[in-house]
């Protein structure tokens, strides 16, 4: 697997929430023939229950295209929301790596999305223009939700993973991200949500946006703290850094710290930012920043580089040692007649 390609299927879904769930119903009637929910006990269904409750009372929409998604594919609701709602009750070994950093008035993220390479097959990335809602261009291999992206106000976000065994009923680290896409337009509106909504499990979330703002929330279901830069840049990989979540335990993979201080460096070190630097530390394999952990079937299935400003996003499909980066200008061009007009 890790030396076959890697193909990224472009999904674009318009409409109200519940249409646009609909409309997905078919890529996934395409994509995934004879596609069906796994089985779930009561317990799972239970907290799944609960997810949707408190998922109800911050983003309801997200509820009605899963709706769409179930009546379209004639899929039982409480199965899709067990699937989509809730996290595998198991520890993940996700080992993703997020930075964002400005140089003057340019500001840029970029990505390694890092997960077991059996997955690949279902990875995707979507332009959508839901009804009442922001338009964004976003990567996930877990319909409905998102994994990183941009939306039309310039708003990029990502998130990596921090194993552990904390669950409790609240918003998965998936359903949030689409929700910043969605509906904030800064990252102050980002971090409102963010502290406020009780999130389901441990993970960190990278905010930032074209006036140079930018954050990394680190939350758990006991506690979430805002980090906040010391420089012109700010880095997360698969470890707390804030000072009051030290004491939480994660099983941190062997090489998160090892990013986090290559990336750190290559940012601190840098006399100039720009896509090609972005893309030089997003395959760098001294700092092992571009994923390799073949030993249990585990790597870099995406990288996106985004240029905050003009909403210019790269992406290099598989590992980006040995992938091109190619445009996406499907947010852009979008944006580009929207100011046309």
């Amino acid at each position: 697997m890790t030396n076959s390609p890697i193909v990224m299927h472009l999904v674009n879904l318009s409409g109200s929430y519940y249409e646009i769930g609909a409309s997905y119903s078919k890529v996934l009637r395409l994509r995934r023939a004879g596609f069906t929910l796994p089985d779930y006990s009561e317990k799972s269904l239970k907290l799944a229950k609960e997810c949707r409750e408190i998922v109800e009372g911050f983003f309801p929409e997200v509820l009605d295209e899963m709706r769409g998604v179930a009546e379209s594919a004639n899929l039982n609701y409480d199965a899709l929301s067990v699937m989509l709602l809730t996290h595998p009750q198991t520890q993940s070994a996700s080992s993703c790596s997020i930075f964002a950093a400005k140089q003057g008035n340019q500001v840029w993220m970029g990505r390694n999305y890092d997960m077991y390479y059996w997955l690949a097959e279902y990875v995707e990335s979507y332009f959508t223009i839901p009804l009442g809602s922001y338009r964004s261009l976003g990567q996930t291999d877990f319909f409905v939700g998102r994994d990183d992206g941009v939306n039309e106000k310039s708003l990029g976000t990502a998130v990596t993973g921090c194993a552990n065994d904390y669950f409790q009923p609240g918003v998965a680290f998936w359903i949030a991200v689409r929700y910043l896409l969605d509906k904030c337009a800064t990252v102050e509106e980002g971090v409102k949500f963010l502290t406020e909504a009780p999130p389901h499990s441990a993970i960190t979330v990278l905010l930032a946006d074209a006036t140079g703002n930018m954050a990394v929330v680190e939350t758990t279901p006991m506690r979430t703290e805002v980090r906040w830069p010391e420089a012109d840049f700010i880095v997360s990989t698969n470890h707390f850094n804030h000072p009051e979540m030290q004491s939480i335990k994660l099983s941190e993979p062997p090489d998160s710290r090892t990013r986090y201080n290559a990336i750190t460096e290559d940012l601190s070190s840098r006399s100039s930012l720009d896509e090609n630097l972005l893309q030089r530390i997003l395959s760098d394999h001294g700092g092992l920043v571009c994923s390799h952990r073949d030993d249990i079937g585990l790597g870099t299935l995406w990288s996106t580089i985004t240029h905050l400003n003009t909403l210019r996003v790269w992406r290099a499909e598989g590992h980006p040692c040995k992938n091109s980066y190619r445009e996406d200008s499907r947010l852009r061009d979008a944006a580009k007649i929207e100011r046309g007009r």
